[in-house]
């Protein structure tokens, strides 16, 4: 079949080449714009079953003016103070956005200007902020969230009154900060892949012709796979930026990676082929099935995301194994098809050598030696380099703190820090708990005792600042004028609709956290809160009372949840695929078992080296937790490409020559184009640290190390000496022999 395809991309390459140019001009043509992708986009990265999600379809029904899975915060400061002026134009602008924007885009507005309830908790005492709330059913991290903020700040900048200072911050403001900068971060990624690609490519061939054909073709092949990516967001498939930034930087490194082999084998058969058919045939023939099942063990690995809960991990695994696919096709149809028209120029002004010279002349011979003579030593060598970080990377601490890795400058920053000046920034990441008694409260008075109850169970957990409720409609710690007025019955039930619900079955207490929201302390402040109240309340079972738990604390501890059962089911079936994938090729258990353990040491070492960077030398609170686990999928994957490669020569050596010669041969005859592939994939992962969000930096150097490890470490010595341990033993019937040790 392989060769087949070879010889096909030999006798048509034109047909080839134009096929490719065609397929792309047709999936630009019917690109989807930019409105329709965001109408495709859901609603949660959460499945609706989840703690999160029913607790917020419980407060639309019971607290339908409260309820919303984004807050965007409109904040105002004059230094002066807000003078007539410009109240006059945040009053106009509150009517604005609920008479015409309110319904249109089904939000709910809050302001000082229009609710006189609310102008305590969003007028500054001072009088020098305010804020206008605007609340949606949309996530944050959504491109209609982000196009919900730019539409609310360019209503507000239209007519901006000299003197009033405006930020957009809040959960709103915090997703758009977060689509900027992952936007700016794809840019600079794809800028500095392509940069050490060419520069690269340049390195390993010293020849500039066979620099640009990989560069071309997968190039290519990057553009038709975001394209049939945006094709199918049109089916359902939620695909974002971060997943078309990993899109791009590992189809550059994977798809060069193919290239490259199959240009080595071009490049050694045109050296003694009669025909450059006959040697793109044979070429394609050789490394072909060892090509595909490099390529099949990356896109298993990566298709066990599916079985993740969380929306964007199973979509990340779809979108980069469809893209690895089209990926593969490049680096067998078009490559060659390149190549073929170029033919014997394509390595000018370098000249074609038989593959028996190029393995005298391998820089790796020196080290295949060493490892043939001296397996056990060079196997411990491997490992006791591998120690110290393999345990920074298995005691590795974790974060899930957002606001971290946005800019320090972002409008998100710059209204927090107008926030904590003016009123409390607390308010702005408040989150919500309801307590839910389905049989009933027997009144208004006795809601009251049993709001001022729970508050105060609730001020005595750590970090917790305030508490707005029922008992105390403005803050307990408010003592303002206003707040004594709502603190009375009257002032308690102008404020019933915000925190009694109209069946009288129950109850909503804003909670103050004096941290940031997806911060540890906030998520163990949250589980301290709810496991107060509830052994206060009681539960369900024994008598009927249910708590429910909104805003973005709550929020990310669902995340955290359902991201560590994800990291277990996933990283089980990928070990567990890969290793059968592996095996069905080598068809050596214990070898196969190895090659895997191998491969997962690499994983541990890489973030090993990336927590100790960014903790121990960046002061950094922890990894962020995406890191861990697309880092496993993707160097677990990734990682066994080169032992596929090294092992399949191997193995072909094995034919001819006892294990240690053939270990010496194969790891001479890869040695080049596999640590020049490496280097391209690490360069091409590794990019993802110009992005500037410190999670793709984490997620970059996690990559880097963890390919470079794997390519000039663990194989050529670590995956080789293991064999020869394992067949030290068996006999050859070949007159050559092996180094004696």
């Amino acid at each position: 079949m392989f060769e087949r395809l070879g010889k096909s991309t030999g006798t048509k390459p034109v047909l080839w080449i134009t096929g490719w140019i065609l397929c792309l001009g047709l999936l630009v043509w019917c690109c989807p714009s930019a409105d329709e992708l965001a109408s495709h986009e859901p609603k949660s990265v959460l499945p609706a079953t989840e703690p999160f999600n029913t607790a917020l379809e419980f407060e639309r029904n019971a607290f339908p003016e409260m309820a919303s899975r984004t807050r965007t915060v409109l904040i105002f400061e004059a230094k002066e103070g807000i003078n007539e002026e410009q109240s006059e134009y945040l009053r106009n602008l509150s009517l604005q956005l609920v008479n015409e924007y309110a319904p249109k885009y089904n939000w709910s507005v809050q302001s000082p200007f229009i609710q006189a309830y609310l102008e305590s908790r969003l007028f500054a005492s001072d009088g020098c902020a305010a804020m206008i709330v605007v609340s949606s059913d949309t996530n944050y991290l959504t491109l209609r969230s982000v196009t919900h903020v730019e539409l609310l700040e360019e209503l507000v900048r239209k007519s901006l009154p000299p003197g009033l200072k405006f930020e957009v911050t809040g959960a709103g403001g915090l997703g758009r900060d977060l689509a900027q900068a992952a936007e700016e971060a794809h840019k600079r990624t794809t800028i500095v892949t392509l940069i050490a690609l060419i520069v690269i490519l340049a390195i390993v061939y010293r020849a500039p012709v066979a620099a640009m054909v990989p560069l071309g073709a997968i190039g290519l092949s990057v553009v038709v796979a975001i394209m049939i990516l945006n094709q199918l967001i049109r089916l359902g498939w939620s695909i974002g930026t971060f997943e078309k930034t990993i899109t791009v930087v590992l189809l550059f490194g994977s798809g060069t990676d193919f290239a490259l082999f199959w240009l080595a084998a071009f490049r050694e058969e045109l050296s003694v082929a009669s025909s450059r058919i006959g040697a793109s045939a044979v070429a394609t023939r050789r490394t072909g099935p060892a090509i595909v099942t490099s390529a099949a063990t990356t896109v298993c690995g990566l298709l066990m995301l599916v079985v993740a809960d969380l929306l964007p991990s199973a979509n990340a695994g779809k979108a980069l194994a469809v893209a690895l696919a089209v990926s593969l096709a490049a680096s067998l149809t078009l490559v060659p098809a390149l190549a073929f028209v170029l033919g014997r120029c394509l390595f000018w002004p370098r000249r074609t050598i038989p593959a028996a010279q190029m393995l005298e002349k391998s820089k790796w011979t020196p080290i295949a030696r060493w490892v043939s003579a001296r397996p056990l030593g060079a196997a411990l060598t491997c490992l006791v380099i591998c120690v110290c970080p393999f345990w920074y990377g298995w005691t590795a601490d974790y974060t899930y703190d957002a606001l971290g890795v946005i800019p320090a400058n972002s409008g998100t920053a710059r209204g927090e820090a107008i926030a904590q000046t003016h009123f409390s920034a607390e308010q702005l990441f408040s989150w919500t708990m309801i307590v839910e008694d389905q049989n009933g409260l027997p009144g208004f008075s006795k809601a009251i005792s049993r709001s001022a109850e729970i508050s105060r169970k609730l001020m005595e957990v750590p970090g917790i600042v305030d508490i707005w409720s029922l008992a105390n409609p403005l803050g307990i710690k408010n003592n303002s004028v206003t707040a004594m007025l709502a603190g009375t019955d009257l002032g308690r039930k102008k404020a019933e609709p915000f925190y009694f619900s109209p069946d009288h079955q129950a109850l909503r207490l804003e909670i103050m956290n004096g941290n940031a929201p997806f911060s540890d302390q906030a998520i163990e402040s949250y589980d301290k809160a709810v496991t107060a109240v509830r052994n206060f309340v009681g539960s369900e079972k024994d008598n009927g009372i249910r708590i429910h738990a909104t805003g973005l604390t709550p929020y990310i501890v669902n995340i955290k949840e359902v991201a560590a059962e994800d990291h277990e089911t996933v990283v089980a079936l990928v070990i567990i695929v890969i290793f059968l994938i592996v095996l069905g090729l080598i068809r050596e258990p214990v070898l196969a078992v190895s090659m895997l353990l191998a491969t997962m040491l690499v994983y541990f070492v890489s973030l090993g080296v990336t927590e100790w960077f960014f903790v121990t030398v960046m002061g950094h609170d922890g990894i962020d937790w995406k890191v861990r686990l697309f880092a496993f999928v993707i160097l677990v994957a990734v990682g066994q490409d080169y032992n596929i490669f090294l092992v399949s020569r191997l193995l072909q050596e094995r034919a001819g020559f006892p294990p240690r010669l053939a270990a010496q041969r194969a790891i001479a005859g890869t040695g080049a184009v596999i640590s020049g592939c490496g280097a391209i994939m690490a360069a091409t992962l590794g990019s993802l640290a110009a992005s500037g969000l410190i999670f793709l930096q984490e997620l970059g150097m996690a990559f880097a190390v963890g390919v470079l490890v794997d390519t000039f470490l663990i194989r050529p010595v670590l995956v080789p000496a293991v064999y020869i341990l394992l067949h030290r033993s068996e006999k050859h019937s070949t007159n050559k022999s092996a180094p004696e040790e």
